[in-house]
């Protein structure tokens, strides 16, 4: 009997085998299915709208920027890229239009195409050629950024020329526009290719500005075609916000145009930086950082020094390393991204301490030797000469380093440390703009007798230019240290106000009564000794300037002579509104005697005065004189012209001043100098008393270096008057720096040449 399995049993078994593999499929379909209907629900109904659904973007329009009186300093509009069709031109290669000549509808066309974009745009016949030769395309970019003016020239020009339609064309897009040029660029910063901020306040405020953008969402057939705008869902675009500005365009103009003389003056090495701030709010007025760039032409090298570098090098891949390094400097916040040792400036901040806490007074004395011995370590005041004893007020006059060594000792490096991180030079101010730098400084743990002497006089910790404003700032403001800050509101497209700035103070630092002591040791410290360099007839000013030795780049490269002068100054000095701060960067010029000139004093402090002059009346402060000021500006020439000989002179001889005739006539008929211009008492007005004259004419001799005296002699002898300027003039040790009339000019005689006298130390 057989054991093999019957027909029927075989039978059977498919039958088995086919309802349990038919009954796995139907579990692994029905798993598939709740999957796909409900875990994956969301992903595959996406996709079924994507294959179903279009959607353009609506743009949203960048918020502008203004200043704090509404001058524009960045705005967006729109522009349009010029495009072309190489393969729609490309169809008409076969077609003659010119039976003669054999030119073919191609050529005609090409040509006509180019001569209306070589006369619109700045592109040559070349150019055109090469955007059509892309014949596998439908479009090809001849020019991005065309205003809306010469777009429409070209238009015009393609439809009445009978060209193929679409065969040039335009497309809409939008351009960051900055108005002020290179005013303010390392605050306000630039947009990346994406419209983003890259940079200042484009950057830090980006999500204002940018908006957000908006959508269309259209149906469409199954050959991706739009379907009837009513199964079109919209989502508006939302526009950006305008953002306000604390900087005002005029006083950003001034600290700009007196800094940039300043660094050109003086060959810094490693541009400049200034500061103008509200001192009792923190809002900045003007941040400058010099040389600079225009923000409409970012990617140019601009100062001279930078270009002249790149000019000589010849290496392709080492010219595009250094062009990237310098293009980043100069987009750099130099005010707020770089540290630097303070120097002097600093000695605010140690002398605010160590009156608040009692450890000295203003009628304490300070000994200086020129050399004082601190533990095994000998420091050298920078002057060359002993200041003997003196009170803290000369102290600060003199800026004597044994003497604040001293104040420094009196105070300890417990307190010393306490005072320094409650001024706010542990950490970054919190000023609204990106890329603050963050200080290096020495630790209460690890501050020995010699980094305790270093530090008191500015020489061993490192902060930001933003720092130091910031911490002057609370040591003349009544004590309080405020938040700078550069946008003082923020404007919704409905005009509604989302943002806000206000005055934000993290702590009070000293008393009200200690801050009014160092108000008034400030103001003698620019009015003693006859006026120091930052000296303003009329105004009350109060300031300290600062010279600093870069020991660690000496340190690093063996660079011996590398130094930062600095300036700050407040005013009015009684009742303080604003203060600026002005920091030179490697200056490396040398005086008439070849002697480099790089004390704070005379390289950083002429920036503050020359600004203060002109922004002080511009914010509604006007010079009230003393009876010395009024005496030192001298005498307003009077207008004598028709006068009689004789009248003229008792009319001149009045007011103290001499007079010289030339001619033979009875009544004056020119002089000089004119009327209502100011002279000293004792100057000579030149009369000419007849009709028909020469003006005589006389060369102006250089006087710089020469002290008042000898620039009396000098000028007087060459037939001219002078006048002294701002400035030091009255100081036994002053000599003249600058005149407004340039050595070798050639002007009428009797003319007044202004002459501007400094103290050339660090006093």
């Amino acid at each position: 009997m057989s054991k093999a399995p019957t027909k029927e049993m075989k039978k059977r078994l498919y039958v088995w085998i086919f309802c349990i593999g038919f009954g796995i499929l139907t579990i692994l379909d029905l798993v598939n299915i709740t999957k796909y209907a409900l875990v994956n629900n969301e992903e595959f109904q996406a996709m079924a709208n994507d294959s179903q659904f279009g959607s353009t973007t609506v743009e949203a329009n960048r918020g502008s920027i203004y200043d704090a009186n509404g001058q524009i300093f960045a705005q967006s509009a729109t522009v349009y890229s010029i495009i072309v069709d190489p393969y729609k031109l490309s169809q008409l290669d076969n077609i003659v239009t010119n039976p003669e000549t054999g030119k073919t509808e191609y050529q005609r066309q090409l040509d006509t195409a180019a001569e209306i974009l070589t006369d619109e745009l700045d592109i040559t016949a070349e150019d055109v050629k090469n955007a059509f030769a892309k014949t596998e395309y439908q479009w090809s970019l001849v020019r991005k950024d065309v205003e809306k003016p010469v777009a429409d020239r070209i238009l015009k020009r393609a439809n009445a020329s009978d060209l193929a339609y679409n065969l040039i064309y335009t497309d809409t897009d939008t351009k960051r526009y900055y108005p002020q040029g290179s005013l303010a660029a390392a605050v306000i910063g630039f947009t990346n290719f994406e419209g983003d901020g890259a940079y200042g306040v484009e950057a830090y405020y980006n999500d204002y500005l940018k908006g957000v953008n908006g959508k269309i969402i259209s149906a469409t057939d199954g050959k991706g075609q739009e379907m009837p705008y009513k199964n079109d869902k919209i989502y508006d675009a939302q526009d950006g916000s305008d953002v306000y500005l604390t900087i005002d365009r005029t006083l950003q103009h001034y600290a700009e145009k007196h800094l940039e003389q300043a660094v050109n003056d003086n060959n810094a090495q490693n541009r400049g930086c200034a500061i103008i701030m509200n001192v009792n709010t923190g809002a900045i007025l003007a941040m400058a950082s010099t040389p600079g760039f225009d923000l409409n032409d970012r990617n140019s090298i601009y100062a001279q020094k930078d270009i002249d570098l790149l000019a000589g090098i010849t290496d392709e891949e080492e010219y595009n390393a250094q062009y990237a390094a310098l293009r980043e400097q100069q987009w750099k916040n130099k005010a707020i991204t770089e540290l630097y040792f303070p120097g002097s400036v600093f000695k605010v901040v140690t002398g605010a301490a160590a009156l608040e806490e009692g450890a000295v007074t203003l009628n304490s004395t300070f000994h200086c030797s020129q050399v004082i011995q601190v533990a095994d370590t000998p420091i050298h005041c920078w002057a060359r000469y002993s200041h003997g004893s003196q009170d803290f007020t000369t102290a600060m006059t003199n800026s004597c380093n044994p003497a604040f060594i001293q104040i420094g000792q009196a105070l300890g490096s417990n307190a010393f440390s306490k005072y320094f991180e409650a001024f706010g030079l542990t950490e970054p101010t919190g000023i609204d703009l990106p890329g603050e730098a963050d200080s290096i400084y020495v630790h209460a743990e690890n501050m020995g007798p010699v980094e305790l002497a270093s530090c008191s006089f500015g020489q061993s910790n490192k902060i930001t230019p933003i720092q130091m404003i910031t911490a002057y700032a609370a040591a003349i403001n009544g004590g309080n240290l405020v938040t700078p800050h550069v946008v003082s509101k923020i404007v919704d497209p409905n005009g509604n106000v989302v943002m806000t700035a206000d005055t934000s103070v993290k702590r009070q630092v000293i008393s009200e009564e200690t801050s009014a002591k160092m108000r008034q040791v400030l103001e003698d410290v620019v009015n003693n000794k006859g006026g120091s360099n930052a000296y303003i007839k009329g105004y009350a000013i109060g300031g300290k300037s600062g010279t600093s030795e870069k020991i660690d780049k000496y340190n690093e490269t063996g660079i011996e002579n590398l130094y930062v002068s600095s300036y700050c100054g407040f005013a009015p000095a009684d009742d303080p509104e604003i203060i600026m701060l002005v920091m030179i960067d490697e200056p490396s010029a040398l005086d008439q005697n070849g002697s480099l000139m790089y004390y704070g004093s005379v390289v950083a402090c002429p920036v503050v005065s020359n600004t203060f002059k002109e922004a002080l009346p511009y914010l509604g402060y006007y010079p009230e004189y003393t009876d010395e000021e009024l005496e030192a500006l001298g005498v307003t020439v009077p207008n004598v012209v028709t006068y009689t000989v004789s009248s003229a002179e008792a009319t001149l001889e009045k007011l103290g001043l001499e007079c010289e005739i030339i001619g033979d006539g009875t009544s004056v008929t020119a002089q000089i100098p004119e009327q209502k211009s100011t002279m000293r008492h004792g100057g000579k007005v030149i009369l000419y008393t007849e009709k028909e004259f020469e003006y005589d004419v006389v060369t102006v001799p250089n006087i710089k270096g020469m002290t008042l005296s000898e620039v009396n002699t000098t000028l007087t002898n060459a037939g001219l008057n002078f006048k002294t300027g701002d400035g030091a003039a009255s100081h036994a040790g002053s000599v003249a720096y600058t005149q407004n009339y340039a050595e070798g000019a050639v002007v009428q005689r009797g003319t007044i040449v202004e002459v501007t006298f400094i103290i050339k130390d660090e006093g």
